[in-house]
């Protein structure tokens, strides 16, 4: 026996079989939620990515930098959750709370209402699909830091100008040029008074059809205007509407479905107030947001 315990490849063997057992016992015991799986819907899903920002197919080389960035993220995210980092967080809270109503969103959008349905819906809105009155006219612009006198010369213009047989751009010519369009088809008052401005857009709806009018002042300067014709407003047909009242339906109904939602969540909480501010007691807070018995 002594010989046996003396022998070095004895202690060797003695040394191997303590760190089997000792890495036996330290190593990690992986448990189901600690298991990582890479399926096909992944990978799918790594492509996708990668081609909408790339425009082209993932190289194999480039497909595995995904799916070992995709299992960093896993990892590191798993370890987060773990370490309680999420809690208290205010940015992961309302990212939270925006993917809830993200799905509920695409609940709605994937609504598909018959005509009847919008037309009701139209109904109930009163003007809001209304198409506006609309005009289509040119102008000829004074600038007035070009001229000595612009009203003169603006109305010195107008007067000519029942007298000639000038297209549109030869008019324009008459005054200066204007680093807008000087000619609009089929506009209504709202569009000109962001292109224009408020008092120039009333002047043109007030403006008689068929003759030159003026002159009208604007941030600009000044302008004969001759209004070619106009669009009077009408209440429109489903059809010329169509995208802007589903959008509006599936935007309410997605409304709707959020409350609903938060509603049928809500009576899942029991909240309790534990308040020692006297200045909050007082607006009778708990009262108003907690769970009474």
């Amino acid at each position: 026996m002594k010989k046996i315990f003396s022998n070095s490849l004895f202690h060797f063997l003695l040394i191997g079989i303590f760190l089997f057992l000792l890495f036996d016992w330290v190593k990690p015991s992986y448990q189901e939620q600690d298991k990582i799986i890479i399926d096909d819907e992944i990978i799918a899903r790594s492509i996708y990515l990668f081609r909408n920002d790339w425009g082209r197919q993932p190289t194999p080389e480039e497909l595995e930098g995904l799916i070992e960035r995709y299992i960093r993220q896993e990892v590191l995210y798993r370890q987060a959750l773990k370490m309680k980092l999420d809690q208290n967080d205010e940015l992961i809270r309302r990212r939270m709370e925006q993917k809830l109503n993200f799905i509920t969103n695409d609940l709605s959008a994937s609504s598909n209402p018959s005509d009847d349905t919008l037309r009701a819906f139209m109904a109930g809105k009163g003007d809001k699909y209304k198409i506006r009155e609309t005009v289509s006219f040119v102008q000829i612009y004074f600038n007035p830091e070009k001229h000595k006198d612009v009203w003169k010369e603006a109305l010195n213009i107008l007067s000519s100008l029942p007298k000639d047989d000038l297209s549109p751009e030869e008019r324009i010519n008459l005054g200066d040029r204007l680093q807008i369009s000087q000619i609009d088809k089929d506009i209504d008052q709202k569009r000109i008074s962001a292109k224009m401005g408020e008092a120039f857009a009333d002047s043109i709806m007030q403006a008689p059809t068929g003759k030159w009018y003026g002159p009208i002042l604007s941030g600009f300067g000044l302008h004969l205007v001759f209004i070619e014709n106009r669009q009077p407003s009408k209440d429109p047909t489903l059809a010329e509407v169509r995208q802007d009242v589903l959008r509006d339906y599936q935007y309410e109904k997605s409304q709707v479905l959020n409350e609903k939602v938060y509603s049928d969540f809500r009576k899942q909480y029991f909240v309790q107030f534990d308040l020692k501010d006297s200045a909050m007691l007082k607006t009778g807070i708990d009262k108003k947001l907690g769970n009474h018995d």
